[in-house]
C-alpha cells in the first residue's frame, strides 16, 4: 500500500522527478563510463607489442646520414634503419637467460614514382613472435613461404585491394613477378606495421644485393612480461650501439592526454566516481527536501517514524534503481557508437620514428 502512494507521488510530481532521474543517470553513467574510456586507452596502448607477443624490439638506428650515399630509386634500405649481423646480434642477447624466443626482420623500402612501398623480410624458422606473426593473420586459401629462397610475397589485404592485386597472381619487384602465395588481414593489429608486402628472408637479401646475413630489426619475448627493465639494461650493457624499444618508449607517442589517462586512469575513474556519488548524494538530498512539506503532514497526521524512513528509503532507492537502469542504456550506446571510434593513432610501425 506504502510502496503505491509513493510511486503515485512520484508520478504526480513527474517533472521533479524526471529532472532528479536524468541527472543521477548521468552521474551514474559519467563514473561507468569513465572506466570504459579508461580501459579503452589501455588496451590500445598496451595492444602493439601484445599483439605481436614480444615485449622488446632492437634496432640500430641510423645517425649521420650522408646525403651523398642515399638512393630514392629500386629497393633500399630505410633512411632511418641501420642493419646490423643477424648472427652476432641474436648470439649477443640470446645470453640473457631472461629471454624467451627471438625472431628478425629486414625491412627494406621499395622506391616508385607513384606509390612507395615497405617490404618486410621473414625467415621461416623464426618463432611465431613480432611480424613472423603474420602466419596467424593469413585470410582463407593463403599460404605462407614454404623456404626462405621462394619468389613469393604476402601482401597485406588493404594494399592488395587497393591496387587490384589477387591471390595466385603476380607482384612485380625490380621488373621481377613474384607469385602472391597469401594475403595478410590484420584487423584489430591493423597498426602494427603499415608494410605492404612480405617475403622470405633470402629473397629480400637478393633484393639488396648481398649475400651477407644482415636485419635491421629483432622482436624479443621474455619469459615474464614484467621483466623488459632489467633485460633492456642487460641488452644495452651488452649492444651499446642499439636501440632497444619497448612498451615505456612506444608510449611517448601518445597524447599529453592519452598518456595521462594511460598512467593516471585508475585514479581518474575513482576520482570522476567519488565526485558523481557526492553529487548524487546532494542530488537525493535536494529532491527529498523539495517534498519536505509532505514530510511534516505525514509527521502531522501521527504517522509514526519508521514509517517515514520507509518512504524516504522506497523513494531514494527506486529513483536509484531506475537511474542505474537509464545509465546502463547511455553505457550501451556510449559502448557501441563511441568507444569503437576512439583511436591514438598508430604507436608501432616499421620505421619507428620515435
Amino acid at each position: 500500500m506504502i510502496k503505491r502512494i509513493i510511486l503515485k507521488n512520484l508520478f504526480f510530481y513527474w517533472q521533479k522527478t524526471a529532472l532528479t532521474l536524468s541527472l543521477v543517470s548521468f552521474l551514474f553513467f559519467l563514473a561507468l563510463a569513465s572506466f570504459l574510456f579508461t580501459h579503452k586507452i589501455e588496451k590500445l596502448a598496451d595492444q602493439p607489442l601484445n599483439s605481436l607477443q614480444t615485449e622488446i624490439i632492437l634496432q640500430k638506428d641510423k645517425v649521420n646520414k650522408n646525403a651523398d650515399e642515399i638512393k630514392t630509386n629500386g629497393v633500399i634500405e630505410p633512411f632511418n634503419l641501420e642493419s646490423f649481423s643477424k648472427d652476432d646480434a641474436i648470439k649477443k642477447i640470446s645470453t640473457i637467460k631472461e629471454i624467451k624466443n627471438i625472431s628478425s626482420a629486414l625491412i627494406l623500402w621499395q622506391f616508385d614514382i607513384q606509390n612507395n612501398k615497405t617490404i618486410v623480410g621473414l625467415n621461416i624458422d623464426d618463432p611465431l613472435i613480432g611480424l613472423r606473426k603474420i602466419e596467424k593473420w593469413l585470410m582463407p586459401k593463403s599460404k605462407f613461404f614454404s623456404d626462405n629462397k621462394t619468389k613469393e610475397v604476402i601482401l597485406e589485404r588493404h594494399f592488395a585491394k587497393l591496387f587490384g592485386y589477387k591471390l595466385n597472381g603476380f607482384y612485380q619487384i625490380n621488373n621481377q613477378n613474384y607469385k602472391i602465395i597469401g594475403i595478410v588481414d590484420f584487423k584489430e593489429q591493423s597498426n602494427l606495421s603499415n608494410a605492404q608486402v612480405f617475403m622470405p628472408y633470402n629473397t629480400a637479401l637478393d633484393l639488396l644485393g648481398t649475400k651477407k646475413q644482415i636485419i635491421n630489426q629483432a622482436y624479443i619475448s621474455l619469459d615474464n612480461a614484467s621483466l623488459p627493465p632489467k633485460v633492456q639494461k642487460e641488452i644495452e650493457n651488452l649492444s651499446p650501439n642499439f636501440s632497444v624499444i619497448t612498451k615505456d618508449r612506444l608510449l611517448k607517442n601518445l597524447s599529453s592526454f592519452n598518456g595521462l589517462i594511460y598512467q593516471f586512469g585508475n585514479y581518474f575513474s575513482l576520482g570522476i566516481s567519488f565526485l558523481s556519488f557526492l553529487l548524487i548524494f546532494w542530488i537525493l538530498k535536494m529532491n527529498r527536501m523539495e517534498f519536505g512539506e509532505q514530510t511534516k503532514i505525514l509527521q502531522i497526521v501521527g504517522w509514526p517514524k519508521q514509517k517515514i524512513r520507509q518512504w524516504i528509503l522506497f523513494e531514494s532507492g527506486f529513483i536509484i534503481a531506475l537511474s542505474l537502469i537509464l545509465s546502463l542504456l547511455l553505457l550501451s550506446a556510449f559502448y557501441g557508437s563511441v568507444l569503437p571510434h576512439i583511436k591514438i593513432g598508430p604507436l608501432l610501425n616499421q620505421n619507428f620514428n620515435l
